[in-house]
C-alpha cells in the first residue's frame, strides 16, 4: 500500500507519468434513500453513468454541495476505473497539477490512517506524498483527499478524480448521508363498539434539497452510528381534514433484518421542506378495558390508569397514538401517548384516564450494585377503595433486566419492563414480590 524511502532518493525524484485532467459531467441515473427513526439521517445511493476519458478525469457532485466529505462513498462498477479521491474546492488556482505540486494535502485512507504533506503528483499510478517520510499509495486503497487549492475548471465544490484506463461509460455507485431528513409513524386509534387503529408514516424534510423519482425505505430501531446524531422528539400534530380515516390500497412490505424492521415504501418524491403523511396501517378489532399500573425501580406511588389492550395484527414502529372516542357523532379527542416498537401479535396498552378507587405502591426491598451489575428485589402493592373488582396490569421497569424469581408469572417480559396481571377485590389489597439482575 505504501512504501517509505530515505531522503537522499527524495532529491532525485523525477515526476515520470504525465496527466491529462478531463472535465466530465455526472449523469444521475437510479436513486434511493434509506431513512431511520432513531435518528435524523437519509442514507442515499445514487447509481452514475459517467462518460470518461483515458487519464484522470475531474467529475463535478454538485449533489455532495454542503455535505460533510468522510460521508461521502464513490464505488466503482468496472475494474477499468479507479477513483483518485473526492475533493472539496476551498480556493481556486491555476489548474490542479500546476496549483496542487508542492501544496499540503491530506489523505485519508480506508484503513483509517491519515496522512498529511506535500503532494508530489503521480509516479506509476501512484500518488506520491512527501510526509515525514515519502509515500507512495495505491489509488484504490484512498478513501478520500483533501487539497487547499483546486483548477478552476471544475465548476462544483465538490467532485471526484477518477482514473480511467480508457475512453468509454462507466457506471458508478455514489452513497451520502444527508442529514436532517427523517421519518416516524403515527397512529390514530377510533372507539366505539369496537376499535378501528390507523397507523401512517411521516416523512420530514426540512433540508433544501429535493429526492425525485427516489425509492424509499424505511429502516425501524434504534440504529448505532459511530457520531452521536440528533434523536427524534419532534411532536407531529396533524389535523384531522389532513389526515382521518383512509385506508392504505396496499399494504407496504415489511421485513425483518437482525434487530431492525425494513419499510419498502416504493418510488416517492420527497419534496424540499416538505413533510409527507402516508397510511399503511388498518386494523379493525376487539378490545378490552383494563387498569395499569407503572412501577419504577426507584420505589414510590403512582397513579394507576385505565387502559384499554388490543392485540396488533402488524408490526408497529415506536410512535405516537392520538385516541379518539365516537361521541354523538363527533369524534373526541381523550388521550395521546408515545409507544415503543411492538411486535407483530403483542397486546399494545394504551391510557385512557386516572382512577381515582385504586393505589399502587413500589417498595424496593434489596438493592446491591457491583461493576457493571444491578441487583433488585421489589415489592408492589395494589389496594382497592371501590365497589368492584378490578384486574390490574402491573408493568414495572426494569431497563434490560432479567427476572429471578417472582411470587406470580409474569405474562410478559421485554428488555424493558415486566408484566403481571392481579385481580383486586373491593376493600382489599394485592401484593407481587420479584427480584431481577441488570448487566450493563
Amino acid at each position: 500500500m505504501k512504501r517509505k524511502i530515505i531522503g537522499g532518493i527524495l532529491a532525485s525524484f523525477v515526476l515520470l507519468a504525465m496527466v491529462i485532467f478531463h472535465q466530465t459531467q455526472a449523469e444521475e441515473d437510479q436513486a434511493s434513500i434509506a431513512l431511520y427513526d432513531s435518528a435524523k439521517i437519509g442514507i442515499v445511493e445514487r447509481t452514475l453513468q459517467l462518460e470518461l476519458k483515458q487519464g484522470i478525469n475531474e467529475v463535478p457532485l454538485d449533489v455532495l454541495e454542503g455535505l460533510d466529505i468522510g460521508e461521502i462513498t464513490l464505488k466503482p462498477l468496472d475494474e477499468k476505473v479507479k477513483v483518485l479521491g473526492i475533493i472539496n474546492k476551498e480556493v481556486t488556482g491555476k489548474g490542479l497539477i500546476e496549483a496542487n505540486i508542492g501544496k499540503e494535502v491530506t489523505i485519508k485512507l480506508k484503513s483509517g490512517e491519515t496522512i498529511s504533506g506535500k503532494f508530489l503528483g503521480y509516479q506509476d499510478g501512484k500518488v506520491a506524498i512527501q510526509g515525514n517520510a515519502y509515500y507512495l499509495i495505491e489509488p484504490a486503497e484512498i478513501a478520500y483527499m483533501k487539497t487547499a487549492t483546486l483548477g478552476e475548471k471544475s465548476i462544483s465544490n465538490t467532485y471526484a478524480l477518477i482514473n480511467a484506463d480508457g475512453d468509454g461509460k462507466y457506471f458508478f455507485k455514489l452513497i451520502y448521508r444527508a442529514k436532517g431528513i427523517g421519518w416516524n409513524s403515527r397512529y390514530k386509534l377510533y372507539l366505539s363498539d369496537n376499535a378501528e387503529f390507523y397507523g401512517y408514516i411521516l416523512i420530514n424534510n426540512p433540508t433544501n434539497k429535493t429526492f425525485e423519482n427516489t425509492e424509499v425505505l424505511l429502516v425501524s430501531g434504534d440504529v448505532q452510528f459511530y457520531q452521536p446524531l440528533r434523536v427524534i422528539f419532534n411532536k407531529y400534530y396533524v389535523a384531522e381534514s389532513t389526515a382521518g380515516k383512509e385506508v392504505p390500497e396496499e399494504p407496504i412490505q415489511q421485513t425483518k433484518i437482525e434487530a431492525f424492521y425494513l419499510y419498502k415504501l416504493g418510488t416517492v418524491d420527497i419534496g424540499a421542506f416538505e413533510t409527507k403523511m402516508i397510511p399503511y396501517i388498518y386494523q379493525k378489532t376487539d378490545f378490552t378495558r383494563e387498569y395499569l399500573y407503572e412501577s419504577y425501580p426507584y420505589g414510590g406511588a403512582q397513579d394507576i390508569y385505565e387502559i384499554i389492550s388490543l392485540k396488533t395484527n402488524d408490526v408497529l414502529p415506536k410512535g405516537i397514538v392520538e385516541i379518539y372516542k365516537e361521541m354523538e357523532d363527533k369524534n373526541v379527542l381523550i388521550g395521546e401517548q408515545m409507544i415503543d416498537h411492538t411486535a407483530k401479535g403483542d397486546t399494545l396498552r394504551l391510557k385512557l384516564g386516572r382512577d381515582i378507587d385504586l393505589k399502587g405502591t413500589t417498595e424496593v426491598l434489596e438493592e446491591r450494585h457491583d461493576d457493571h451489575y444491578g441487583y433488585y428485589k421489589i415489592r408492589v402493592t395494589v389496594e382497592n377503595f371501590g365497589e368492584e373488582s378490578k384486574e390490574v396490569i402491573v408493568r414495572h421497569y426494569k431497563w434490560r433486566g432479567k427476572i429471578l424469581e417472582s411470587s406470580i408469572s409474569p405474562i410478559n417480559e421485554t428488555a424493558n419492563y415486566v408484566e403481571f396481571k392481579i385481580t383486586v377485590n373491593p376493600g382489599e389489597k394485592e401484593e407481587i414480590i420479584f427480584d431481577y439482575e441488570v448487566s450493563y
